[in-house]
């Protein structure tokens, strides 16, 4: 996490803060954040950030991601929400469905999925990724 100085020499987290999943770092889990994500390294799990995530180059994620904004230019196996607005950068793989309300992808992206866009998605529907629910089959 990024930290702002106080006035005696302590930190606290300021707006500007952002978490940071540095390059060699994995993390097996849901994730929940409130302010700026970045991945260089892989996330295995579900992700809701009220904020921007930004997936960098060496980055991945293999889950669902629900958030404001989101500039990708690594690697999602997954769905994505983003409530304003989505880059996909020149190197991006994206294998997943995208929800977004704006869309910018640039040559050079992998894309296989759906993509639904339009301002139906809002702040209100960024909520963690619904997982499928498994029914036990039933023996006659």
């Amino acid at each position: 996490m990024i930290f702002q100085k106080k006035e005696g020499g302590e930190q606290h987290a300021g707006s500007d803060a952002a978490t940071i999943v540095a390059a060699g770092t994995s993390v097996l889990g849901d994730f929940t954040c409130s302010n700026h994500l970045r991945i260089d390294g892989h996330i295995e799990g579900d992700i809701v950030c009220d904020s921007k995530v930004v997936i960098g180059q060496n980055g991945s994620v293999s889950g669902a991601i629900s958030c404001t904004l989101a500039d990708v230019s690594g690697k999602l196996f997954g769905d994505i929400i983003v409530a304003e607005s989505l880059v996909l950068r020149k190197g991006a793989v994206i294998n997943g469905n995208i929800q977004a309300n704006l869309l910018q992808m640039e040559a050079g992206v992998t894309f296989n999925g759906k993509c639904q866009m339009g301002a139906k998605t809002t702040a209100e529907q960024i909520t963690k990724p619904k997982k499928p629910v498994l029914v036990p089959n039933e023996v006659g």
